[in-house]
């Protein structure tokens, strides 16, 4: 959810809800306790505010700042590198439809690195052809993980052997968190895209 300012970004959800979201809008000063001290964390540490996933966890703010902490620690802490980090997140979004992951990510996944060429594939569903070697070993790991839950051997030894123990239980927990706030997404059905048809837009896809 970086690389945006929360008023542009809200301005263009807005402009891109073609139903109502099943969550209203909160607004900070109608806010009170432990909902406005998440709601100005949110407002510190996010680049859309309260917009987006965080409207939703604002209705259950215990729970929500352990899943801010986890969001903080890949945003700040983590050693994965950022391409591979939003490579994994752009795989999970499209496994879940998550059209906001999408829509907030794509910007950020080619400022990492990520060709436009394999973001296009992977938008239609397809496994990208001309992957760099650890982007095809993340993009296998998270994608096995996604529909199978969990990863073969050789998956796992791959993945182990290009990023270490501790990375790989990063990408796990990364792809576990951002599958978490994409449920959160999915059912309160917060839209992303702003132009149908556009390269930040995903279309259904038939398994």
């Amino acid at each position: 959810m970086r690389g945006m300012k929360p008023a542009l970004l809200f301005g263009l959800l807005v402009l891109a809800v073609t139903g109502q979201p099943r969550f209203p809008q909160r607004i900070l000063e109608e806010m009170k306790g432990d909902e406005r001290a998440l709601a100005e964390r949110f407002m510190k540490e996010t680049r859309t505010g309260i917009a987006g996933p965080w409207n939703v966890m604002l209705r259950s703010p215990a729970m929500s700042v352990g899943l801010l902490d986890l969001y903080n620690y890949f945003r700040w802490k983590s050693t994965l590198p950022k391409r591979l980090m939003e490579l994994a997140i752009m795989t999970a979004a499209r496994e879940w439809s998550v059209q906001f992951e999408w829509f907030a990510h794509y910007p950020i996944s080619l400022k990492e690195g990520i060709s436009p060429d394999l973001l296009a594939e992977l938008r239609v569903g397809k496994r990208p052809l001309n992957m760099k070697p650890d982007e095809a070993i993340v993009y296998d790991f998270t994608r096995e993980l996604c529909r199978n839950h969990f990863v073969s051997d050789a998956t796992f030894q791959k993945t182990k052997q290009l990023l270490g123990e501790q990375n790989l239980v990063d990408l796990t927990s990364l792809v576990g968190t951002y599958l978490s706030i994409g449920a959160l997404l999915n059912v309160g059905q917060v839209p992303g895209a702003v132009k149908e048809g556009g390269p930040d837009w995903l279309p259904p896809i038939k398994r």
